[in-house]
């Protein structure tokens, strides 16, 4: 019976990475004399906090926000106030509302999950699409500008900054029209 010698995940890495430049290299062929292949990079996190569509998401999504707060204080309140009578009634009626004030409380208690739920949705399904923007807004200003490659700046090791694009793509996004792009905001919400 013949071990099985283990090689360190590193070793394992470069040896990859190595077949792939073979690869890649081969398979394009030698580039024409002086022609030189354009590799850049972009650091997503900052293109998303700058876009001006992710600014206009996220002012409309906080207003959204503010809105369902004013609305859950005011139902809080009303909840104190119900809480505060029912020490005035007798005892058949303050049974009677007893129970009418846990059926507001558990009423609330929905309504405050579902309102961070629902945001919460909202919010991701925007951010989906403002990085589907942004990976549109990438590829166009690769192509438009000859990049053979333009990477997540996560995932590179190492990188010139030379080769940072990043606030380049966020020119060409914001210039698109970003705060145009934004979202439309939902219907009013129903109030039970």
């Amino acid at each position: 019976m013949t071990t099985r010698r283990a090689y360190p995940r590193w070793l394992v890495v470069l040896g990859l990475l190595a077949a792939v430049w073979c690869f890649l290299t081969a398979s394009w062929g030698p580039l024409a004399e002086g022609q030189e292949m354009k590799i850049g990079y972009v650091n997503i996190g900052k293109v998303f906090d700058g876009y001006e569509r992710t600014k206009a998401s996220d002012a409309m999504l906080e207003k959204k926000g503010k809105a369902k707060e004013a609305e859950l204080e005011g139902r809080v309140n009303e909840l104190k106030k119900m809480r505060q009578g029912l020490e005035l009634l007798n005892d058949s009626s303050r049974e009677s509302k007893g129970r009418e004030i846990e059926a507001r409380a558990d009423e609330l208690q929905r309504f405050r999950k579902n309102t961070a739920r629902d945001l919460r949705a909202e919010r991701d399904q925007i951010a989906q699409q403002i990085l589907k923007d942004i990976q549109q807004g990438i590829d166009q200003y690769a192509k438009s500008n000859g990049y053979a490659f333009i990477y997540d700046q996560r995932s590179l090791l190492y990188a010139q900054p030379a080769n940072d694009v990043t606030d380049d793509v966020l020119k060409l996004l914001n210039s698109r029209g970003g705060q145009a792009a934004a979202p439309a905001p939902a219907a009013a919400p129903k109030k039970p």
